[in-house]
């Protein structure tokens, strides 16, 4: 039987019913071949439910938590014959057919870690020592298999497992780019559960802006996952960049020993936040942002090789409607108030230290 390595919670749920003889475990493939970066390649993968009787109940669908390829990988939506459903608690009539539209958009040219079914990739090479003058050769960035296991948790009428190995290509892009910007998706697009948001957004530190909230166009589309349960996966959100001049009396950084820094935000990798849209509002619980500032001035499409001073993540965010979707436009909001001593460097909490933020997205939803 195939060897899969730690897999996650929802796998151990089943546990208990292994012996059972009517447990079923299934395992099938899916390969997506030669994808360069930058461009991605959509499948819809179908579980039919073979009875002519019994309504199937599936306990969830999601990645194996211990596979390190899955940031390449995203599962669009979830239908049930043509009604989108969420990842958890799907029910499938007689007949029917769950579907997963799942995306695969390499992000770089790493070679996936993983030991499924007795094939291996990943490994690290034994040191080879060389002659001197010799130099070790460089390493193939011609093509990356990148691999992730997609469960689904079946719970009615049989307990049971369908494990799905994704097997991903990737090799450089039309232009040679060897990975995606980080932070944010190269291009959406909206319909099949999918919402595609793009416009401006707006931080607003009341305790360091006297003149208002500052608001700046997004580099790149935010992609939201719409249906009975909707979901963003941080990871996907671009990058935002908040400057502060001035150290001068009044000023944002008034007393601090630089005149300039720029607070870089974006959305804590490998944390999907989940909530509802009822086609009018969206609410979205524990968003999560990794917070970093630098010093001097970056621009929003640099930041992916800066060497922060402050690094550190806000967890546990709400996003709320503050204008509800009408003609496809839609305000959205989120409020936080910092702890005391959010960065642990005591230069930075001086100014960032209980500090109330308000940031807003205000723009087009297209779905």
């Amino acid at each position: 039987m195939m060897h899969l390595r730690a897999y996650s919670i929802l796998l151990l749920l089943f546990a208990a019913t292994a012996c059972e003889p009517k447990n079923f475990t299934a395992w099938q493939t899916e390969d997506f071949d030669n994808v360069p970066i930058t461009q991605s390649v959509t499948r819809t993968i179908s579980l039919r439910n073979p009875s002519a009787k019994d309504v199937q109940t599936l306990l969830g669908i999601g990645f194996d938590g211990a596979s390190d390829g899955k940031e390449n990988f995203r599962i669009d939506s979830v239908t049930v014959g043509t009604r989108l459903v969420g990842q958890k608690d799907i029910v499938v009539p007689p007949g029917s057919s769950v579907n997963i539209q799942v995306t695969y958009e390499p992000r770089n040219l790493n070679i996936t870690h993983a030991d499924y079914g007795g094939w291996i990739t990943g490994e690290t090479p034994r040191f080879k020592p060389y002659k001197p003058g010799e130099a070790p050769p460089a390493p193939d960035l011609s093509i990356a298999v990148q691999r992730v296991v997609l469960l689904a948790v079946y719970d009615v009428p049989h307990t049971g497992i369908t494990q799905i190995e994704l097997i991903g290509h990737a090799i450089p892009g039309p232009n040679g780019e060897l990975s995606l910007p980080e932070g944010g998706v190269g291009e959406c697009e909206a319909g099949g559960g999918i919402g595609c948001f793009t416009g401006n957004f707006s931080i607003d530190i009341p305790k360091l802006f006297t003149t208002g909230p500052q608001e700046t166009p997004l580099v790149g589309p935010i992609r939201f996952s719409v249906g009975d349960i909707a979901s963003l996966r941080m990871g996907d959100m671009p990058p935002m960049v908040l400057p502060l001049k001035g150290n001068g009396p009044g000023e944002p950084l008034e007393g601090q020993p630089v005149s300039a820094v720029s607070i870089i935000i974006r959305g804590a990798p490998d944390v999907t936040a989940t909530g509802t849209f009822n086609g009018s509002l969206m609410e979205l619980q524990d968003l999560s942002f990794r917070v970093q500032v630098v010093v001097g001035e970056v621009d929003a499409k640099d930041v992916a090789g800066v060497t922060p001073l402050v690094d550190f993540t806000i967890d546990k965010l709400k996003m709320t409607t503050e204008e509800p979707l009408t003609d496809g436009n839609i305000t959205m909001k989120i409020g936080t108030t910092l702890a005391q001593n959010p960065s642990a460097n005591p230069i930075f909490d001086k100014f960032l230290g209980g500090v109330e933020i308000i940031v807003r997205f205000k723009g087009k939803l297209s779905l």
